[in-house]
């Protein structure tokens, strides 16, 4: 099976809608992109008058189409019971959690997060929880997922560690340092540094010149000094 490329949260776009998302899972692109010394629309018809491109754009976007199906069908209970709350939504994905009123989505995502969805919509919730707001009564939910996703499922757990980062305030911070010090936790731990970084403690800034060693997450620390260097040069 080809791997899936991997899904960054932090570079989903914020109205990308799920049958997107579900192409980037898969590694589907029907896009056409500019080649050479050719603009993107003489290249898109030059794809289009090839019959081996056309054919397998048409396999990728039948793909698409039962993928989505089949997830609609999957989280059909998530969607309906957040419609008894009032948020009618196509899919988690399309959820808003910047408004006063998701905080009573909360309990009910955190409920849904544990039930076994397909990663994409587990992914999807535990974004949606990536919010200061959870942390007060989800956080131990979501260490405990967090801890216990396998690489294997590497989209959940990523978002799973930016939910972990955006709920995390300084009563935490003790616990999101020692997990993203814990290598038994893979590169996942990626997505926990943000977290660490926008706390002023101490022990937070202590934590990052430590990690910065660590070979899965100084690459990321570094690019940090780098963008610094560069606004001040």
């Amino acid at each position: 099976m080809q791997k899936q490329p991997r899904l960054d949260p932090r570079h989903l776009p914020k109205n990308r809608g799920l049958l997107s998302v579900v192409g980037r899972l898969l590694g589907f692109s029907t896009e056409a992109k500019s080649r050479g010394g050719i603009t993107a629309e003489e290249h898109a018809k030059q794809l289009q008058a090839d019959p081996e491109f056309m054919r397998r754009k048409a396999e990728q976007e039948k793909a698409l189409a039962e993928r989505k199906a089949m997830l609609r069908v999957a989280e059909a209970p998530l969607v309906e019971d957040l419609a008894r709350l009032g948020f009618e939504v196509e899919s988690v994905w399309f959820l808003k959690n910047n408004n006063p009123e998701f905080r009573k989505a909360i309990p009910l995502l955190l409920d849904h997060l544990r039930r076994p969805y397909p990663d994409i919509i587990r992914a999807g919730i535990a974004q949606r929880l990536a919010v200061r707001a959870t942390r007060k009564i989800g956080w131990r939910i979501l260490v405990e997922e967090f801890r216990n996703t396998g690489y294997d499922h590497e989209h959940v757990k990523d978002s799973l560690g930016a939910a972990l980062s955006g709920a995390a305030d300084n009563s935490v911070i003790g616990e999101l340092i020692a997990l993203a010090k814990d290598r038994s936790l893979g590169k996942s731990r990626i997505m926990l540094l943000r977290g660490i970084k926008r706390s002023k403690l101490p022990e937070a800034g202590q934590a990052i010149a430590e990690l910065a060693d660590d070979p899965e997450l100084s690459k990321e620390i570094k690019s940090w000094r780098k963008r610094k260097t560069s606004n001040h040069s």
